[in-house]
């Protein structure tokens, strides 16, 4: 009950923290005339990337950070040190959100007009791509990033240098051509499972283990199935001798019980059977059973 309790309580803590982020959200929100202050998206993006489908999968982000000073605040280690004094030092970063690769696709003001101009209105509804909304976002990207200060200069402080692409110079509405600019530097996608090459090495282990394993488990068979015969050959032998023994002893028995029964009969009965015998062979009468027992009858010796 005590530990359903420290449960409940936790669980009720969680709400009133969510409730407390949320209420700070909305505050932020209306205050900012429907933006969300960079701080908020900074920590939200942070635990994004300390996710673990982030860590094992990787990520894309696009059009996110936008200055060099966001860029600072989502990669950077928090140090105690002032920021005036961490200008030319070489940042302290973390590398299990730190990306691997930078690609910065750039063009003319002209060429990006022209082309925001050229998209169908089914595209650009309901989107920021909408010329007023646009040109907006244009022109507050040019004056946050000067040549001075740019996104791309906090990537090039920590030697990982931004891939350049001048999207002007490819004539491809799906970007196909820009795709593989992209992955002459990063190279070719992967799903992070196995290669078709991998696949088949696994494969080929996994095959090699079963035959190992089959033939394993059918030596043991045999070896016990070995064992069986040779315990029911030594069974049947024990068995057998058992059997001998017994009918061994029961004969003996039977001798040592007929020897009374024998001399009783040696002595009282074969005497005179055998004489009849000898008579009834003498004489060969037609019924030599009622012949031998009338002999019987008149030589007993009892009654002489």
């Amino acid at each position: 009950e005590e530990e359903e309790e420290e449960e409940g309580e936790e669980e009720g803590d969680n709400v009133e923290e969510a409730q407390e982020l949320l209420d700070s959200i909305k505050e932020n929100m209306e205050q900012n005339g429907g933006r969300l202050d960079d701080s908020y998206v900074i920590k939200f993006m942070k635990e994004m990337l300390m996710s673990m489908p982030c860590k094992n999968q990787g990520y894309v982000l696009d059009g996110f950070p936008k200055t060099y000073d966001q860029a600072k605040d989502l990669f950077n280690i928090e140090e105690e040190e002032e920021e005036d004094d961490m200008r030319g030092k070489v940042h302290r970063y973390d590398k299990i959100i730190i990306p691997d690769h930078v690609v910065f696709l750039n063009a003319s003001d002209d060429f990006l007009k022209n082309r925001i101009m050229n998209l169908p209105e089914s595209v650009v509804a309901g989107t920021h791509y909408s010329q007023d909304r646009y040109l907006r976002a244009l022109s507050l990207f040019r004056e946050i990033n000067t040549e001075d200060e740019t996104v791309l200069n906090y990537f090039d402080e920590l030697e990982i240098h931004p891939q350049l692409i001048d999207v002007s110079k490819f004539e491809d509405v799906e970007n196909r051509l820009i795709v593989k600019e992209i992955i002459k530097d990063v190279g070719d996608p992967r799903n992070y499972g196995l290669t078709d090459e991998e696949k088949e090495e696994l494969e080929r282990k996994q095959a090699e283990e079963r035959l190992v394993r089959e033939a394993k488990e059918k030596a043991e068979l045999e070896r016990k199935e070995a064992e069986e015969r040779a315990q029911k050959l030594t069974n049947w032998e024990e068995w057998n001798k058992r059997l001998e023994e017994v009918k061994r002893q029961e004969q003996e028995l039977l001798e040592a019980q007929s020897i009374p029964l024998r001399n009783y009969l040696m002595k009282h009965v074969m005497p005179t059977l055998m004489q009849g015998l000898n008579m009834c062979c003498l004489v060969r009468p037609d019924d030599p059973v009622d012949f031998l027992a009338e002999y019987l009858f008149k030589n007993n010796p009892e009654f002489e």
